[in-house]
């Protein structure tokens, strides 16, 4: 048996999210285990299975399930959190349900064990480019980290004009027209165009110093499989390209990656361990 509105919400995720597949499963697989559950423990839901009927409580109680009879670690309670609130706003946006029951509930800190080995992160950018979990600056630092930028390149006055001259996937420049869009207020409030800015009022010093993001990640960190350290993503999205672009040359690498020769020689270096 499938859960309410399956076919339409893959849709959604398909040509809205333009999720990959693998998501789009792991996100199915999750909601569809959450109805599982409520039709054959949640009293209220086998009564009435009217979606706007259900409640925060009715989603705490599959969850604190997870953690108890399945000893879910918290890297995977945040993800199933992140699917489930996907598939209740999609329901609320189209006027399937009136319910939003994930809306305040918060992820897990992940212990430091829990963080995963960072070589090849960037395959899962999609994932995290839509977490709920994550704030946009987040996102906007791990999307131009897996394209090689440094922290410090990122937060230079009038770096958000490469935006519009370089070449992004769907789903990437899907992400850039939302983070635009919800940034706008933010820019004509400081009367600056770049990307990452105070929060509170400065005309004179508007954008966010490499200090300030930092700790921007620091707070995300505890909603994210990955340890949010620019330089160690942005050095292990550079060893995975060379891995899987042996056949370049020097010249093209170092063009596509910004290194000189000494540089690229080092990353070739790092990066031969992951063969």
């Amino acid at each position: 048996m499938s859960f309410p509105y399956e076919k339409r919400f893959r849709r959604f995720l398909q040509n809205d999210k333009l999720v990959i597949k693998v998501t789009e499963s792991d996100t199915c697989h999750d909601v569809n285990d959450l109805f599982i559950y409520l039709r054959n423990f949640n009293d209220n839901y086998r009564q009435s299975a009217d979606l706007s009927n259900l409640e925060e409580s009715d989603i705490v109680e599959y969850l604190i399930m997870l953690q108890t009879k399945r000893n879910i670690k918290n890297t995977t309670y945040n993800k199933v959190l992140t699917h489930l609130n996907t598939y209740f706003k999609f329901l609320f946006k189209f006027k399937l349900s009136s319910a939003l029951p994930t809306i305040s509930l918060q992820g897990l800190e992940r212990p430091q064990k829990e963080l995963v080995d960072i070589y090849g992160w960037q395959k899962d950018l999609p994932s995290y480019l839509i977490s709920s979990n994550l704030s946009n600056y987040t996102k906007m630092v791990l999307l131009l980290l897996a394209h090689f930028y440094t922290i410090t390149e990122i937060v230079t006055p009038g770096f958000h004009q490469l935006l519009e001259r370089l070449d992004w996937s769907k789903n990437e420049q899907r992400f850039i027209t939302t983070f635009l869009q919800e940034e706008r207020p933010k820019q004509q409030m400081q009367q600056c165009s770049d990307l990452f800015l105070k929060a509170r009022l400065d005309l004179s010093e508007p954008r966010l110093s490499v200090a300030g993001l930092h700790k921007i990640l620091k707070k995300d960190q505890t909603y994210c499989q990955l340890p949010l350290s620019p330089r160690r993503l942005r050095q292990a999205a550079i060893e995975a390209y060379l891995n899987e672009y042996q056949e370049k040359t020097d010249g093209q690498l170092c063009a596509i990656l910004r290194l000189d020769q000494a540089s690229l020689n080092y990353y070739r270096n790092l990066s031969v361990k992951n063969l």
